[in-house]
């Protein structure tokens, strides 16, 4: 089973319900793994089946934006199901107001993915107007440089990829956090390879 040799002692040694502890953990463990080499599977199909996707990198002025939004702490393993945890929070908060949203879904992030890290999933109401139960979050408007993933989102890797390499190769550097995430066709609208998601990262002049 592949089981580390020091697990195994502990494991022979404990007794059953510490024995199930030890077993339920490297379990646990292994399924992450597999997680993840499922996501690199995934990309490297793609890859094979269509070379390396082309994104069209751009540079504009984004306004500032207020949204109302859900924090959470999570792991970047954790990611996916913890965006999909708030949004299932984050929507009956916002259903059972009488101000009404603006699509799209937000999705912000630290630039560094870390352990732990915050997120935050949110959406902007028409006057920037609070919403009972939610935080508000500012985003300064400002220079920032963007592309357009279509597909799963286990594939965004390669989008930031090609968004990071396009900022160092013009000269920028990330302005800071948070990098965002605008959720424009979403897994209830489409199957996963029609997911649209526009990513944004403030950036500056890279004086250093």
């Amino acid at each position: 089973m592949d089981l580390p040799l020091a697990v195994i002692a502990q494991a022979l040694a404990a007794g059953p319900e510490r024995r199930a502890e030890l077993l339920r953990a490297e379990r646990d463990r292994l399924a992450e793994r597999i997680s993840r080499d499922q996501v690199r599977l995934g990309m490297l199909e793609r890859l094979a089946e269509g070379g390396l996707p082309g994104y069209e990198v751009t540079l504009g002025k984004e306004p500032e934006q207020r949204l109302v939004v859900l924090r959470a702490v999570c792991t970047p393993a954790e990611i996916g199901t913890t965006v999909a945890e708030c949004v299932s929070r984050l929507l009956p908060v916002l259903g059972g107001t009488d101000i009404a949203w603006v699509p799209p879904l937000w999705g912000l992030y630290p630039l560094d993915l870390e352990e732990p890290m915050e997120i935050a999933v949110g959406a902007r109401t028409p006057q920037g107007e609070g919403v009972p139960g939610l935080e508000c979050e500012v985003l300064a408007g400002g220079l920032v440089a963007e592309t357009t993933h279509i597909g799963p989102y286990a594939q965004l890797p390669l989008a930031y990829n090609a968004l990071f390499s396009a900022i160092h190769e013009r000269g920028l550097r990330p302005a800071g956090a948070p990098v965002r995430e605008a959720y424009l066709v979403g897994p209830a609208e489409a199957p996963e390879e029609e997911l649209t998601t526009r990513l944004i990262i403030p950036v500056q002049e890279d004086t250093a």
